[in-house]
């Protein structure tokens, strides 16, 4: 197989981009304010919650006076409602393992980059067999800030040694278009599991495409050259 340069890479987010969970992340947060008796409509659910890491939405949810245990407590009980309900229907999106097939065929590095803590990422990666594919894995336990900061995408694109700008990211979310456009990063908006609202954000975007299926190493490589 013919080998091209590693100077560009791919960065992936999970959730919304690989695998459509976003309904099951939404209702495992509003079953566990109904457990905590927190009102919660659409509208505050995108105010609190949508695209934002656990930590900020602990405290939308119970205040800024809650200390970091109370945080881990509640983050671990929403996650394991997450996926005890999403986990017998997982599937990826339509076409991301041939996609990247084709990366690793043609030598391409591509890192998996998510807002989510390490349990869920794990859990996603491992689940439908595809760690191998990523030269490098972030999630939000390892920056001080998670999206819209570009510090996710930095690290992910340090980690497969690709320069910002020679970085292509797929996103699904506000939040990650925000973190790309800065970071220096292009990037295609994917949207089989986006919020129609969230996708207003990708006005800069390259592409949007609603799955992978009609994304191929060889279109990649054009925005490169």
């Amino acid at each position: 197989m013919q080998q091209y340069s590693n100077r560009w890479g791919v960065i992936f987010d999970i959730d919304g981009t690989m695998v459509n969970n976003t309904p099951y992340h939404r209702k495992a947060w509003f079953d566990l304010c109904c457990r905590y008796g927190i009102e919660l409509d659409h509208e505050s659910y995108h105010d609190k919650i949508h695209a934002r890491s656990n930590d900020k939405i602990v405290l939308n949810l119970f205040g800024p006076e809650v200390d970091e245990a109370f945080i881990r407590r509640i983050e671990h009980e929403k996650e394991s409602l997450y996926r005890k309900t999403f986990r017998p229907v997982m599937k990826e999106t339509p076409g991301l393992t041939a996609l990247l097939n084709e990366l690793r065929d043609n030598g391409i590095p591509c890192a998996a980059a998510s807002n989510s803590p390490k349990a869920n990422v794990d859990f996603v990666l491992d689940e439908m067999g595809i760690r191998n594919f990523f030269q490098a894995v972030t999630y939000r336990d390892l920056v001080k800030v998670g999206k819209p900061d570009p510090e996710l995408f930095l690290t992910a694109a340090a980690g497969i040694g690709a320069p910002p700008e020679q970085c292509l990211v797929f996103e699904d979310s506000a939040s990650g278009f925000k973190a790309a456009r800065a970071a220096g990063m292009r990037y295609i908006a994917i949207t089989f599991g986006a919020d129609p609202h969230e996708l207003k954000e990708a006005h800069d975007a390259i592409e949007v495409h609603e799955d992978f299926t009609q994304i191929c190493f060889s279109q990649l490589r054009g925005l490169f050259l």
